[in-house]
């Protein structure tokens, strides 16, 4: 059991190969990344401190890109948060993931496969690394809004913690954004990874933030944002709930 969603996601990038090779075989390369292709990036930039009877300061980063074409959705984004309070480090956590959606013949729909990298100091292993693949579903889609679902299976494994083993896990997730005028954004990015052999046993993230545009010749923003992730079982002595928050400068390139 405990190999059978690791089998599963494997099998799931094989047909997403297969489909990819397909494509490029039927001629569509047009549709496919490449190269030549233009990608959106941005890099964000967080830190807040005291000095004086106390010290303490602080430090977010995040990069992102994304690429979209005629058949495929490419998201990339890693996420760094830094802290010391009274010269002892307090925070040191990176999160990072990559995902891929291939849509289908209906272009509403995909195949969608991902992996991320977890490390934090302060929890009771090294690091995590995640494998999932699914089905998306793009709900709806206008000029100010946008809701894409998804919904698979994958694995997990925490490396150099008690549980150093793959654990086969369920994935639902979505993704939505709301523009509210031409200079300011709210998003959500949420996924839920249900234990396969425990469904009361699960992890959550959640990205969520608000934007507004600052100067629109640098692409130069401001975000308010939350970052948690929630694990049902961190382990004796850990809390269960990670959240970080803060503002950050975000630079589009």
């Amino acid at each position: 059991m405990k190999r059978l969603s690791f089998f599963i996601c494997l099998f799931s990038f094989f047909l997403a190969g297969s489909a990819h090779a397909q494509w490029v075989g039927d001629g569509y390369f047009d549709g496919m990344i490449s190269p030549s292709e233009a990608w959106d990036g941005s890099f964000a930039f967080g830190l807040n401190g005291k000095t004086g009877n106390s010290e303490n300061v602080n430090i977010n980063l995040e990069f992102a890109m994304n690429c979209e074409t005629e058949r495929v959705i490419t998201d990339l984004v890693c996420n760094y948060f830094y802290g010391r309070d009274e010269g002892t480090t307090n925070a040191d956590r990176l999160f990072a993931q990559a995902r891929q959606d291939r849509k289908l013949a209906n272009p509403n729909l995909s195949w969608y496969y991902s992996g991320a990298y977890d490390r934090d100091r302060f929890r009771d292993f090294d690091y995590r690394v995640s494998l999932h693949s699914g089905l998306g579903a793009l709900l709806y889609e206008f000029d100010d809004r946008s809701l894409r679902t998804r919904a698979g299976a994958g694995t997990s494994r925490e490396f150099g913690g008690p549980m150093d083993e793959w654990i086969p896990e369920l994935q639902f997730g979505f993704d939505w954004e709301r523009n509210l005028t031409e200079r300011t954004r709210l998003y959500t990015n949420f996924d839920l990874f249900p234990n396969l052999e425990e469904l009361s046993d699960y992890r959550v993230n959640l990205r969520s933030g608000f934007e507004t545009l600052l100067d629109e010749a640098l692409d130069m923003r401001l975000r308010a944002f939350v970052f948690d992730q929630y694990d049902s079982n961190p382990g004796a002595g850990f809390n269960g709930n990670d959240l970080n928050y803060g503002l950050a400068l975000v630079f589009g390139f």
